[in-house]
């Protein structure tokens, strides 16, 4: 045996490698203080949510929740059970205090998105002291489109950006297991996490004709068709359709785009405006400096979305755009990235 060959096969240890940045047995706990700031911001995010839109709702209209939990309204808001079997086990409480109730549990869902966010943000960035601070830009996409810019009220809607977040992260980990257990969730939600199959393909793009792959690409569309499909046997004699038409309505609004100011409003300020880093993420050929592509393809199911979109939503309705909001949030800081001054890539770690 090369006796040359032996050495240098020991030499190549671990004290030769660099593995600065590298973290991925860490837990990535959040400080106390910022599991604080996080509450917080919640609690203020959901009482402006609260005054300007839950409080005046007719909490007992067509396809709210109540009507949902009556199995007697119409497709395909009927398929969306989550929160009404959720909010039926607390029935008698919500029977009296159930606008409370709604945005007490608002507050804790979105705390958790800026909590799972975080850890979502740490696969992707080294400067984990820097994402405590920057998780919360989450939510400056969620104030536009929820509070700000917004006028109607769906109750599933902050449980969607959650479970979306959740699935992402469980994609990057690669934890198919937890992928399918919010994938379930989400489809019971609101059948639009179905774009999750989507980011799975994206992210596994090098590998995406492997059996493993296929294998579990098609276990998640068989789910998403099959719970369609019951759902749709169950419920047979409601009324609507199991999927809302939006097209008609989408050509009109484009044909009224620049005369009507409120619709032109809209779009121009959805997500707050983050989406305009997006395009110059791609059209300045910034994204080819992340080493790691699969962290940015991930994020590109806004494709289809906007695709699909033109025919199954409204598209100046932006409270629509739920499960977009952690894709353009994360493909905005993957841009800010790139400018090496802001530190996302700085060596970090919390104590």
């Amino acid at each position: 045996m090369d006796l040359r060959s032996i050495d240098e096969y020991y030499g190549y240890g671990p004290a030769n490698i660099d593995m600065t940045g590298y973290h991925r047995g860490e837990l990535n706990k959040i400080p106390a203080g910022f599991l604080f700031l996080y509450l917080g911001l919640s609690l203020v995010l959901c009482y402006l949510y609260h005054k300007k839109i839950v409080a005046p709702y007719d909490w007992n209209a067509p396809n709210s929740m109540n009507a949902v939990g009556t199995f007697e309204t119409s497709k395909p808001y009927q398929f969306r059970l989550l929160m009404p079997v959720i909010f039926g086990f607390f029935k008698p409480v919500a029977m009296l205090y159930g606008k409370y109730l709604y945005s007490a549990y608002n507050t804790a869902i979105v705390f958790l998105v800026q909590v799972i966010f975080y850890k979502l943000l740490c696969r992707y960035f080294r400067n984990k002291r820097l994402m405590l601070w920057i998780a919360p830009v989450i939510l400056y996409a969620m104030l536009f489109n929820y509070v700000l810019l917004n006028g109607s009220f769906q109750y599933y809607d902050f449980t969607a950006i959650l479970l979306t977040v959740w699935g992402l992260y469980f994609i990057i980990r690669e934890n198919f297991t937890g992928l399918l257990v919010i994938f379930i969730l989400g489809v019971i939600n609101k059948e639009t996490i179905g774009y999750l199959i989507f980011s799975y393909m994206l992210y596994n793009y090098k590998i995406i004709f492997t059996k493993k792959i296929i294998l579990n690409t098609a276990v998640l569309s068989v789910i998403f068709i099959g719970a369609k499909l019951y759902l749709n046997y169950v419920f047979r004699n409601n009324p609507g359709d199991p999927f809302e038409v939006g097209y008609y309505e989408n050509i009109r609004i484009v044909n009224e785009l620049f005369s009507n100011r409120t619709l032109f409003r809209n779009l121009a300020l959805n997500f707050g405006g983050l989406y305009i880093f997006v395009i110059l993420l791609f059209v300045t050929g910034a994204w080819r400096k992340i080493p790691d592509k699969r962290l940015v393809y991930v994020n590109l199911a806004i494709v289809p979305y906007y695709l699909f979109g033109i025919y199954i939503t409204y598209i100046t309705e932006i409270r629509v755009y739920t499960e977009l909001i952690p894709m353009i949030t994360t493909l905005f800081l993957i841009y800010l990235s790139t400018f090496n001054r802001l530190g996302f890539n700085k060596t970090s770690h919390v104590e």
